[in-house]
């Protein structure tokens, strides 16, 4: 097997990281609608708010952040000095 360079790995990291951000983005509007429909207080509205809350912090923020860091990594990578 061949060796892997730094630039391969960042890349696919990155692209797993920008995957995982907007799988994120497009269920987000999906939980909003179904809390909208549940009645305040009941226990599917506090599921709901629970999966809202843990998308947003164990798999949306994290991945953004990565995304921003790695972009910022291959773009001085390829020679773009910052």
């Amino acid at each position: 097997m061949e060796d892997i360079e730094l630039h391969e790995v960042l890349k696919i990291l990155h692209l797993v990281a920008v995957i995982s951000w907007m799988a994120g983005l497009l269920y987000l509007p999906r939980i909003f609608v179904y809390h909208c429909n549940a009645k305040a207080g009941s226990e599917l509205d506090q599921t709901l708010q629970l999966m809202e809350k843990r998308l947003l912090k164990f798999i949306m923020n994290p991945a953004m952040i990565i995304v921003f860091i790695l972009g910022l990594l291959l773009a001085n990578d390829i020679g773009f000095d910052f």
